[in-house]
């Protein structure tokens, strides 16, 4: 008895209704009974079918929903691990590109110490040279 009124409340739950159009009845019959209202009436074996369709749609719907969440997060994770794998290509392509150009800057910064060797002595002598020429230069020209 107690199946059959959860049946009728759970059916009368699942189907949208309206309060201001239709005013949920329902009543037990017995068999050869007339009914006080015009309706549908089903027999246990259909109300269990129902009951058994929606916990099986119910249910199938829950599966569904589960798989296409785990193959979305499935698929976010690919795309999360393929990005984070992508920045690490990244850096490294970056640290090696600064490490190239260093070791670049280093080897041109030593050819030219190579090129230009300093020679104090050298300069000395010519700024000796040259001033004492200049210095005669001078002279010869402003004394004629």
């Amino acid at each position: 008895m107690r199946l059959l009124i959860l049946t009728a409340l759970s059916m009368l739950s699942s189907t949208p209704a309206f309060a201001d159009e239709l005013s949920g009845r329902f009543t037990f019959l017995g068999e050869n009974q007339c009914a006080p209202f015009e309706g549908v009436l089903f027999d246990p074996p259909a109300t269990a079918h129902i009951l058994a369709d929606h916990h099986a749609l119910a249910t199938d719907c829950d599966v569904r929903m589960q798989y296409a969440l785990e193959t979305q997060a499935a698929e976010y994770e690919l795309e999360l691990e393929n990005l984070y794998i992508r920045h690490d290509a990244l850096v490294s392509e970056y640290r090696l590109r600064v490490e190239s150009l260093n070791r670049e800057s280093d080897a041109l910064a030593n050819a030219l110490k190579k090129q230009s060797k300093k020679n104090p002595v050298m300069w000395v002598a010519v700024g000796v040279v040259s001033g004492i020429a200049l210095s005669y230069g001078a002279y010869r020209t402003f004394n004629e």
